[in-house]
């Protein structure tokens, strides 16, 4: 007795197409309500002031006033290990001896040397109390730093920078901040 052929030999192989629109639908779902569902990360933001281009208007300006006689502040204070130095294009504010910084380090109450913020805050508000609107820039401030001074120490002195506590009020010192290149 003979069997008969199948079909599957004379047909072939049929081969089926993969049905993706279930998949893409379950996309089209997922993907707003993930985004919906995710929290975002808040980044705080110090705002940096860079030199201002000069264009138009203000070349203008600058070129109608002689350079000599425009006197400027261009307060800066460096960063080291030692502590900071406070400079500006007249001077530089010395330390006890000759070398010493502005405002040297202090020890803590565990014998760690630290920062003195405060007393930078409270020199540069002498500063800018003897300085008065004398400067065009009296509201600007660079600062510099070391190459193995810590981004914490930067921050810190930015904030000493933009103001100072007298009487349990906050008065404006620099607030317009710019970073330089560090101490080679």
């Amino acid at each position: 007795m003979a069997y008969r052929p199948s079909k599957r030999q004379r047909h072939g192989m049929n081969e089926a197409d993969a049905n993706i629109t279930p998949m893409m639908n379950l996309m089209v779902v997922l993907i707003p309500l993930l985004l919906t569902s995710a929290e975002f990360v808040k980044l705080g933001v110090i705002e940096l002031n860079l030199p201002p281009a000069a264009s138009g208007e203000e070349a203008g300006r600058l070129d109608q006033i002689p350079q000599e006689s425009i006197k400027r502040l261009d307060l800066s204070v460096t960063i080291t290990d030692q502590g900071f130095f406070i400079s500006s294009a007249m001077a530089v504010l010395g330390g006890p001896q000759a070398g010493d910084p502005t405002i040297a380090m202090i020890f803590d109450d565990k014998g760690v040397s630290v920062y003195d913020f405060s007393a930078l805050s409270r020199k540069l508000y002498e500063i800018k109390e003897a300085s008065g609107t004398k400067f065009p820039d009296s509201e600007q401030i660079i600062l510099l730093a070391e190459d193995n001074i810590n981004y914490q120490t930067v921050i810190s002195t930015m904030d000493a920078a933009r103001t100072f506590q007298v009487d349990g009020r906050s008065i404006e010192l620099f607030p317009e901040v710019s970073l330089s290149a560090g101490v080679f």
